[in-house]
């Protein structure tokens, strides 16, 4: 049961992104030569060889039935990616949510390969 409420919430999450992503027009990275898209919207369709070029191996790996969330932090935001599997079982991205609810800023700070657990700590004690 609890599962199928997971996958609910993910499907629902994933559907609410694409609306949105529909709605806005983010601007490109052309101008610092990177291949990593600017927008979460560019991600959809993604594979986990193409997050891990792009991005690295993600903090926190989630399996929840046939889908998985990968999370990757940078100093500016946390970035969920849901993956589902495609018609032939390869895990594709279907939807990536930002934690600071500004994906532009979010794909810009993980293009500059900020990524760090860091996020996840305790500031330390001075």
């Amino acid at each position: 049961m609890a599962q199928r409420a997971n996958f609910r919430f993910l499907t629902l999450a994933g559907g609410l992104l694409a609306l949105a992503g529909c709605a806005t027009s983010t601007p490109q990275l052309a101008d610092s030569g990177l291949s990593i898209p600017s927008s979460v919207k560019g991600l959809v369709g993604s594979t986990p060889q193409v997050l891990n070029a792009d991005f690295g191996q993600p903090v926190l790996r989630r399996v929840d039935g046939s889908a998985q969330v990968w999370l990757y932090h940078s100093p500016v935001c946390g970035l969920d990616v849901f993956l589902y599997p495609d018609a032939s079982g390869t895990p594709r991205v279907s939807a990536a949510v930002p934690d600071n609810g500004d994906p532009v800023s979010c794909m810009q700070s993980l293009a500059a390969r900020g990524l760090t657990a860091a996020a996840l700590e305790r500031p330390a004690a001075s």
